[in-house]
């Protein structure tokens, strides 16, 4: 996965190792991020958008344009709206 963590990294002057202890890991960890050779966690990507007051996705970009929806075959999905106290699965309400 591209990323931007070295970039972002740099321009505020930090050593991985600073990176690193900002967000709870060790310096090999970001090391290997930022070549590629590890996809972080959710939690760990937001930490080090956080730790860089960046936005996860301008530090993690996406691979490409945004995918369309799959569009379904046949009947068309509805949503129906449900109450706490109706439920398909129990006809007499949750207990």
């Amino acid at each position: 996965m591209k990323n931007r963590v070295q970039l972002l990294r740099k321009t505020k002057h930090w050593t991985q190792a600073d990176l690193a202890a900002r967000v709870g890991v060790n310096r090999q960890c970001i090391d290997a991020i930022e070549k590629g050779r590890f996809l972080p966690s959710i939690a760990l990507a937001y930490n080090i958008a956080a730790a860089l007051e960046r936005y996860v996705y301008e530090v993690f970009p996406p691979l490409g344009p945004p995918r369309p929806l799959p569009q379904s075959s046949g009947a068309s999905h509805q949503v129906s709206h449900v109450t706490s106290r109706e439920s398909s699965l129990h006809p007499g309400g949750l207990k």
